[in-house]
């Protein structure tokens, strides 16, 4: 079949194989769960396949049954068995058909080949004619007015115009199937079928020359030679057969005048064939027939030589079969080139375990049921599939399939349970409904056990309860808490906690026989859990110290949790109390702040270790889901010393876009300790920014002044201080800072470039002062000394004071900057000096610009011109940068952040130009 018709049968039928007709009830039990729903399609199926005689009414029942299911789309089980023959057709057709004229489908059902023979020749008038009124309007709705549709059986139809052809195709052995084998000798086949009588259908329908083609379908008795046969003797022309075994097909010519032939007489055997026989003498087939009665096995072998055919190869067959020699009863059997021989192959087949071969054939022989169901039992159950061979068990009624029924229904049990315990409850629950739907006296104690629990963990009440009833009724413990909790409606033994008062006291009776037959664990919870509830305390605590040895899990959590509050409400020592608290978030975890409260507890009853315990939780989950977090951070200031109590505080500064003030100010307080560390630098830096953001300058101020009060040799804290100087306007207080930080750097770091760098910010502070160039003649000596020892470039050769400001600052042409961050003394010192280089500047610094909505879109709206965008990190907010960072990465322009807080102008100017690389490539590009 082409891609076309492929994509037409999957997206109008969802068809993507064809379907044995022996599959049929397995297949409809896919598309219909219930049993109820299913019976009136299947009986009529059975009476489909029954009719003898030309039944109609059978074949009428069963299409329109199948119809009245359209949301199941039961008609596509119709396409299936025959896709393999459309497939057939499809290809033949097409090409086979006349040129022009008029072309009749007869029994089209719903339309599906008309219309894509339609679509292959268009070209033609097409007809479709079926008994079935709403096959026929269905039809009608789905073809349009491409094909007229007719309502009647052929050969009864009436009022129809002459036709160039008419389709014979799967539609004559309607009605006339019976008990069938897979063929029948010629006159059986016409006279089973009534074909002669039928095709005198066609006079009148089919004009002289037009073409007939003809198809039995999937149906058994099959014989295309007696066809041809009966063709040629009524006049029909050029009788053709294409194809070959099952999917062969029949056309021929129409006469101009149909003629019914007289069967022609039985031909006697001559006497040259008498004296041949007298000749070769063999055994009398009735004998053999009585001896194979009598279960003279062995004399029929002794008989009957191997090399004979026909009949006695037959007998000889049968005869090694029911010694179970199938090996040599399959070669007998294969000589005799008899129907019923290769029927009794495939049973051999089966035997000697040949499934895939034996498989089709017994598909077919199945609805013979007896021996061949069972045979076809025996192939699925080869093959793996156990819910098919556990249907043609239990339908084949033999007495030898029930030891294959119980090996079946123990493999099927193995399996639902590995499906249960990988979590497929919905698979498992499936596979045990079918069991129940075939009989419910199947399902055994382990698959009504499974079958219990994956009702419950699906919410299937009805059906939870229903296997509850019977394992009760088995004297199972496992039902009287199924009972229990399908009446309590509960998927698992760790939900019994949201279940109301009421409700557990209506299944007590249940909880307490299930406890007394078995102690079960879920029974001892939910009664603890009633007791607990009741306040009936006593009683409670010896259920749940039960319940909680016996219990695994979320269930042994619920029990030691349920257990610490019934001895806590009768006065257990607190120790005691603790320790079941503790073990019950060992089997299901606390909330974060019902561990703190506990570890609060255990700390004022005087047990620092199990606070501890408790508390190890808490720092893993971190301040976020506190609200008041001093009380935590004493805790565990109290318990795990001040440094876990600061890298718990750090940690969740990290994660806080925008935290308070004051905890940047209890984070800074407990840094103290730790004032040389790294997490000690940021967090003072981030609580400094957050000053500024605050407007609290003078707040800030103190804090430096603290600082280096603290530790006068700290350059980061000099460098800070300077640069506050500078934002406030005090110069003269910001020259000092730079001085003493130069000193530090030059005469204790011992270190030229970092003396170079503060010498720069120096010198735009006042470039004309002349101990600054004292300085720098120091620092020019310095450097010719270490030159002159060390071999190397002497870096400060020539310097003076324009050219130490200038230095490493790129030539720029036009470059379009915008910078956010700093102040605005930054900012109207180094315009000046940018601009003089080549750069144009957008500069929005945190003095003179808030962090609103109007500034946000001021810049966003500059950002796709721009050539790159520099970000202060100390001195703008996430508020502010992190939308214009993210606006400008979206737009491909080039961020840079500055590393740490810009150490003053030299900081920036040295910034700038490293970011200058990627401002001249945007340029280029842009």
């Amino acid at each position: 079949m082409d891609t076309q018709v492929k994509r037409y049968f999957r997206t109008h039928f969802h068809l993507a194989a064809p379907l044995s007709p022996g599959r049929f009830e397995s297949a409809l039990a896919r598309r219909i769960g219930s049993p109820a729903r299913r019976r009136p399609i299947l009986e009529a199926w059975k009476a489909y396949l029954g009719a003898e005689g030309g039944n109609l009414e059978a074949v009428r029942s069963f299409y329109q049954v199948l119809l009245s299911h359209p949301k199941e789309r039961l008609e596509a089980l119709v396409y299936a068995m025959h896709l393999p023959f459309m497939e057939l057709y499809l290809r033949v057709l097409p090409q086979t058909l006349p040129a022009e004229g008029r072309v009749l489908e007869v029994g089209a059902f719903t339309g599906a080949l008309v219309t894509l023979l339609q679509e292959a020749r268009p070209e033609l008038e097409w007809h479709a004619l079926e008994g079935v009124a709403e096959a026929v309007r269905l039809g009608r709705a789905r073809t349009g007015e491409v094909v007229q549709w007719h309502e009647g059986w052929f050969p009864e139809q009436q009022n129809l115009p002459t036709m160039d052809a008419v389709l014979l195709l799967s539609c004559l052995p309607e009605g006339y199937l019976g008990d069938l084998p897979s063929t029948l000798e010629e006159e059986a086949y016409l006279a089973h079928f009534d074909l002669l009588r039928r095709l005198q259908g066609l006079a009148g329908l089919l004009k002289p020359g037009g073409l007939l083609v003809y198809s039995h379908g999937p149906f058994l008795g099959k014989n295309p030679q007696a066809v041809m046969g009966a063709l040629e003797q009524m006049g029909f022309g050029d009788v053709r057969l294409i194809g070959e075994g099952e999917y062969a097909l029949l056309t021929a010519q129409m006469p101009p005048d149909l003629v019914l032939p007289v069967p022609a007489p039985q031909v006697r055997p001559t006497d040259a064939a008498s004296v041949t026989v007298e000749s070769n003498p063999l055994p009398d087939t009735e004998e053999i027939w009585a001896l194979l009665e009598q279960g003279a096995y062995a004399q029929v072998l002794e008989r009957i030589p191997s090399s004979a055919g026909g009949e006695l190869a037959y007998l000889r067959g049968r005869a090694l079969w029911a010694l179970s020699r199938f090996a040599e009863a399959d070669e007998a059997l294969a000589q005799a080139h008899h129907p019923e021989a290769e029927t009794l192959r495939v049973l051999c087949w089966a035997e000697l375990e040949e499934y895939p071969k034996a498989l089709p054939r017994l598909e077919e022989l199945s609805s013979r049921g007896g021996r061949y169901k069972f045979a076809l039992g025996k192939v699925y159950l080869g093959l793996g599939r156990l819910s098919d061979a556990l249907r043609q068990f239990y339908e084949s009624g033999l007495p030898e399939a029930e030891v294959y029924l119980k090996s079946t229904l123990e493999r099927i049990e193995e399996r639902v349970l590995r499906l249960f315990r990988e979590g497929d409850w919905s698979e498992s629950s499936r596979r045990v409904e079918f069991v129940e739907d075939l009989s419910p006296e199947l399902l055994t104690r382990g698959l009504l056990r499974v079958g219990l629990q994956s009702a419950l963990q699906q919410g299937l009440w009805g059906r939870a309860a229903r296997y509850a009833q019977r394992l009760y009724v088995l004297g199972e413990s496992h039902g009287a808490l199924g009972l229990a909790l399908s009446g309590l409606k509960v998927r698992s033994p760790e939900a019994l906690d949201g279940v109301p008062l009421a409700d557990l006291k209506e299944v007590e009776p249940y909880l307490t026989d299930a406890v007394a037959r078995a102690e079960d664990a879920t029974a001892l919870l939910a009664l603890g859990l009633l007791r607990h509830r009741e306040g009936r305390y006593a009683e409670a605590v010896r259920y749940l110290e039960r319940a909680a040895q016996a219990s695994r899990g979320e269930p042994a959590g619920l029990a030691y949790h349920l257990l610490a509050l019934s001895k806590r409400f009768l006065g257990y020592p607190i120790q005691e109390i603790l320790g079941d608290h503790k073990r019950a978030h060992a089997h299901r975890a606390y909330p974060v702040r019902q561990l703190f409260e506990l570890a609060q507890e255990a700390f004022e009853a005087g047990e620092p270790v199990l606070a501890k315990e408790f508390l190890g939780r808490v720092r893993e989950a971190g301040l976020q889901p506190f609200g008041e977090i001093e009380p935590v951070l004493k805790l565990v200031e109290t318990l795990e010393g001040p440094w876990e109590a600061f890298r718990m505080l750090a940690q969740s500064l990290k994660q806080t876009p925008e935290p308070p003030l004051e905890h940047l100010e209890l984070a800074y307080r407990l840094s103290r300790s730790f004032s040389q560390s790294q997490e000690a630098g940021a967090v003072r830096g981030q609580y400094l920014a957050a000053l500024y953001n605050a407007g609290q300058a003078l707040g800030a101020e103190g804090l430096l002044l603290a600082e280096l009060a603290r530790n006068p040799e700290a350059l980061e804290v000099l460098y800070d201080l300077a640069e506050h100087y500078e934002r406030t306007g005090a110069y003269q207080k910001a020259t000092e800072i730079w001085r003493k930080a130069l000193d530090i750097a030059y005469y204790w770091e011992k270190d030229l470039a970092l003396s170079r760098e503060i010498l720069r910010n120096l010198l735009f502070l006042n470039p004309t002062n002349p101990e600054l160039q004292l300085y720098l003649e120091e620092l020019k000596a310095t450097s010719r000394a270490l030159a002159t020892l060390e071999g190397t470039p002497d870096t400060l050769v020539g310097a003076t004071a324009e050219s130490l400001m200038r230095e490493a600052l790129p030539r720029f042409h036009g470059e379009y900057l915008m910078v956010v961050g700093g102040h605005t003394q930054l900012r109207s010192r180094l315009t000046p000096i940018l601009k003089n280089q080549g750069l144009e500047l957008d500069w929005f610094d945190s003095d003179s610009h808030a962090a609103g909505r109007e500034v946000l879109r001021r810049i966003q709206s500059r950002l796709e011109r721009a050539h790159g965008l520099m970000i202060i990190s100390s001195y703008v907010g996430h508020d502010l940068s992190e939308p214009v960072r993210l606006e400008a990465e979206n737009l491909g322009v080039p961020v840079y952040i500055t590393p740490g807080r810009a150490r003053g102008i030299t900081g920036f100017l040295r910034a700038v130009a490293e970011f200058a690389p990627q401002i001249f490539k945007r340029a280029l590009r842009g």
